[in-house]
């Protein structure tokens, strides 16, 4: 019951788009788990930034593009519908 409680996904818009940016060399959390998460959130988007630690110490200029990115095509998708 707590687990559903604290839960990412409830409460989300099925049309909600969501990003999940995990490095491959993540100390704290497996990559693993950013991969199961991706299973279970719809219009989800993983993306994996190669040799990348928890803190992105040298690939904070690739998370943040990948991150405006996203919210870019976002947005651009929001004009496109009626």
């Amino acid at each position: 019951m707590m687990y559903m409680v604290r839960s990412p996904t409830v409460g989300m818009e099925p049309h909600m788009g969501v990003l999940t940016i995990h490095g491959s060399a993540d100390e704290i959390i497996p990559v693993e788990d950013a991969v199961e998460f991706a299973k279970i959130i719809p219009n989800h988007k993983l993306h994996i930034i190669e040799g990348a630690n928890h803190g992105y110490t040298s690939h904070q200029a690739e998370l943040a593009l990948v991150a405006l990115n996203f919210i870019r095509t976002g947005l651009q998708e929001g004009k496109d519908k009626p």
